[in-house]
């Protein structure tokens, strides 16, 4: 089975621009593997990314091989800015692969080598690391593998956690405003949708 990613499709509270890093995990593929996983860099626009005309080297997640029952979970982070998103890389990675050191040292992690070290560290961040709250939305299916057959499989995400936003713009002039205008999003409320292109 081959899994690549088709869509990203993130609402309102999470409509934005930037760089999201999306987790997708086969829970207990077959016997003796408890699960596989994947992390990837997606570049959003307003929360918008489509991978139709992208080559299979950008948009492979997993090739596997299931059998009978299992899941399937992707979850994604905020899109974040550069300097945002650098810090939130070297933290995950600096607390769990310290053979990535030399990866750290630079001031800027560029889109190709973001992409390197996430495929290389994909297994362990997702063994090791995933702090909860960094995902903020998630989804998942539970699927058989002798039912599969090829096409595109929706998987709508969720909140795991409750968020503020507010459109007005910051400092400490309007801080008291915006706090007051921010809008509430509730944990478990769907916010968009991951499409993945599943090869059998």
């Amino acid at each position: 089975m081959l899994l690549s990613l088709n869509q990203v499709q993130l609402e309102t509270p999470l409509d934005q621009t930037g760089e999201c890093i999306v987790l997708t995990e086969l829970i207990v593929p077959r016997n003796g593997i408890a699960r596989r996983a994947a992390v990837k860099s997606v570049t959003l626009q307003k929360g918008k990314r489509n991978f139709a005309r992208q080559a299979l080297y950008e948009t492979a997640l997993l090739k596997e091989k299931v059998d009978g029952p299992f899941g399937l979970k992707v979850s994604v982070t905020r899109p974040m800015k550069h300097p945002e998103l650098n810090q939130f890389l070297r933290q995950l990675l600096a607390t769990s692969i310290e053979s990535s050191s030399n990866w750290l040292q630079s001031s800027f992690i560029t889109h190709h080598l973001l992409d390197a070290v996430l495929d290389d560290a994909g297994q362990q961040l997702a063994d090791r690391v995933l702090d909860a709250e960094s995902f903020v939305a998630s989804g998942g299916l539970d699927l058989d593998a002798e039912a599969l057959t090829s096409g595109k499989i929706k998987i709508p995400l969720k909140l795991t956690q409750t968020l503020r936003r507010s459109d007005l713009p910051p400092g400490p002039k309007s801080r008291d405003k915006r706090k007051s205008q921010a809008k509430t999003y509730r944990k478990g409320m769907e916010i968009g949708q991951v499409m993945l292109d599943l090869l059998t």
